[in-house]
């Protein structure tokens, strides 16, 4: 299956190229790397909490396969690419960023729990 990614930036993915995602891909993973608080503030339904500190940890305990689409967010962006950088490194392939993380997720008035 062709993956949607935006274009001029392939590292990101836009919300309604995500909703795509989680909708056809079963085995798309939404990582929320946020702080546990902040994660238990709100997050994205769905998403599971893997700060950055764990990042690391995380990426090797998906043993370099690439069982689906990983996509990272945080609050906006930021953490989100930094996440991505640690996943990749780690071994995920090609691992996604939210563009606008959950504000843009929070924006678009999707489930927030």
């Amino acid at each position: 299956m062709e993956y949607p990614v935006n274009e001029t930036t392939t590292n990101y993915v836009t919300l309604s190229e995500l909703e795509i995602l989680l909708k056809e891909d079963g085995t798309a993973t939404l990582i929320d790397a946020r702080t546990p608080e902040e994660f238990n503030e709100g997050h994205a339904r769905g998403a599971i909490n893997v700060p950055i500190a764990e990042m690391t940890e995380y990426a090797k305990s998906r043993g370099g396969t690439n069982d689906g689409v990983v996509v990272a967010m945080c609050g906006s962006t930021g953490r989100g690419e930094k996440a991505a950088a640690i996943l990749e490194s780690g071994g995920v392939q090609k691992p996604l960023v939210l563009e606008g993380g959950l504000r843009a997720w929070r924006d678009a008035g999707l489930p927030v729990t």
